[in-house]
């Protein structure tokens, strides 16, 4: 099983989505690819409703089919808004359509005597749909774009959104990217150290 940690550094559910393609011991893995990991990456973003059962092997084929081609086009709205700083037309349009074809019913509720009006999938696919494009304009309407970053290490393709108050996280994970980046570089110091030739006395 994977590290359940690793399915919410995006910090955004689009992100999350984003980043289930990732490198690991150089190479590409995908959590879409395999049923159990994607059932526990749609688990810890809470996408499955408590009251519904577990999606079977035929609703969790789905749900991964929808969730690929919904990645695409996140990862083309990434591309945008580096280049752009917005949302390209082509992308809007695919947001658009994707969106115009859910089924979203409202939902009332109260908690503690407080009501809510909201709105949620009809369907298990559906809902799942509608929350991660729900995510990518809860983020543009919260977050400048440029808090939208890449992880910079070399090796690294998984991308955040940075919610720090002085905006100036580089790694996806500190624990992960950034000590790796510390370590590389200070195993790097240390080889031109022992590069350095040695002084020689003067006669």
């Amino acid at each position: 099983m994977m590290d359940h940690s690793l399915f919410l550094l995006g910090g955004s559910i689009w992100l999350n989505l984003v980043n289930t393609r990732f490198i690991h011991n150089k190479q590409l893995q995908d959590v879409l690819m395999d049923q159990t990991n994607a059932l526990h990456w749609l688990e810890t973003n809470h996408l499955l409703r408590l009251p519904d059962s577990p999606p079977g092997s035929d609703s969790l084929s789905q749900i991964c089919a929808e969730l690929t081609s919904l990645r695409r086009i996140c990862m083309e709205a990434l591309s945008s808004l580096e280049h752009q700083a917005k949302l390209s037309e082509d992308v809007f349009i695919s947001l658009k359509e994707r969106a115009e074809q859910l089924s979203i019913v409202t939902v009332v509720t109260s908690i503690e005597g407080q009501p809510s009006l909201n709105y949620e999938g009809k369907t298990t696919v559906d809902q799942v749909l509608y929350r991660v494009i729900r995510s990518i304009f809860d983020t543009l309407d919260t977050y400048p774009t440029d808090r939208i970053r890449k992880c910079e290490h070399e090796e690294c393709i998984l991308h955040f959104l940075d919610t720090s108050k002085s905006g100036k996280r580089r790694w996806c994970s500190m624990e992960i990217c950034g000590n790796r980046h510390k370590a590389a570089e200070f195993y790097a110091k240390k080889r031109m150290r022992n590069l350095a030739p040695m002084p020689t006395d003067k006669a």
